[in-house]
């Protein structure tokens, strides 16, 4: 059998069909600069700091597909494909882990509307 259609065949799909997305991405990045000088000790540091950021964190076992069946609770190695449904612009925060997924959208005041493709890449 062509190994191509095996593996497409072997890794989980599901489809999730008009999924709303409420989190809000307007975070501004900033940087800052900390010292600390002690006797016999000084040092530098610097972190970033999100302000604003209220995005949506969403489980694998919280979805259901377009047929009703839930999702697993976890996922090997799952990839999120987002398909928008308006003019609301949607995106992944961060990466996906087993469990779930972080997801916001850029428009303030608006939901947006996306389907869903998730795909389990072993």
């Amino acid at each position: 059998m062509n190994t191509t259609l095996d593996y497409l065949r072997s890794n989980r799909k599901f489809l999730v069909k008009d999924f709303a997305v409420y989190g809000d991405y307007t975070a501004a990045e900033g940087g800052a600069l900390y010292t600390e000088a002690l006797p016999g000790n000084a040092r530098v540091m610097f972190s970033h700091s999100y302000l604003s950021e209220d995005e949506q964190a969403v489980d694998f076992n919280q979805l259901y597909d377009y047929r009703g069946n839930q999702l697993p609770e976890t996922l090997t190695s799952p990839k999120v494909i987002i398909m928008p449904k308006n003019e609301v612009q949607c995106f992944l925060v961060g990466s996906e882990n087993e469990s779930g997924f972080k997801i916001a959208k850029h428009n303030p005041g608006k939901t947006g509307l996306v389907d869903l493709l998730i795909m389990e890449m072993e």
